[in-house]
């Protein structure tokens, strides 16, 4: 069995993470919307290109975000700013999760060469 080639270097993930992760910061201090979802998108292309696809399933099993009104209804500012703040923080827990462990062990998608980011440093 042939192993997988390196997606990007190690260097360059934890920069990408580093950038996330202040944004992320910032989104918790003051949430707005437009931020929060360009946001998710941005590290859910970082995660799945390094990890592979997940799932969001994971967010429900953990109650994230779980606001007191019913599915389906509509949240308020107040409700909208705790969602987005509660599911932040959320997620920047994984992210400095897997970026302390990329950082200490490395990954074996992630090369020790920063050369191989030339072409392709932030997809």
């Amino acid at each position: 069995m042939r192993a997988r080639p390196a997606v990007m270097s190690r260097s360059a993930f934890l920069a990408a993470t580093d950038r996330l992760v202040a944004t992320g910061e910032s989104l918790v201090a003051d949430p707005e919307w437009d931020v929060f979802r360009r946001w998710l998108l941005d590290s859910d292309a970082l995660l799945e290109r390094v990890w592979g696809r997940m799932d969001r399933y994971h967010l429900a099993w953990l109650n994230v975000g779980r606001d007191s009104a019913p599915p389906g209804s509509s949240l308020d500012d107040a409700g909208t700013r705790r969602f987005i703040a509660e599911v932040a923080g959320a997620k920047l827990a994984v992210l400095r999760t897997m970026r302390t462990s990329v950082e200490r062990q490395g990954w074996t998608l992630l090369s020790d060469d920063d050369d191989h980011d030339s072409t392709e440093e932030t997809r």
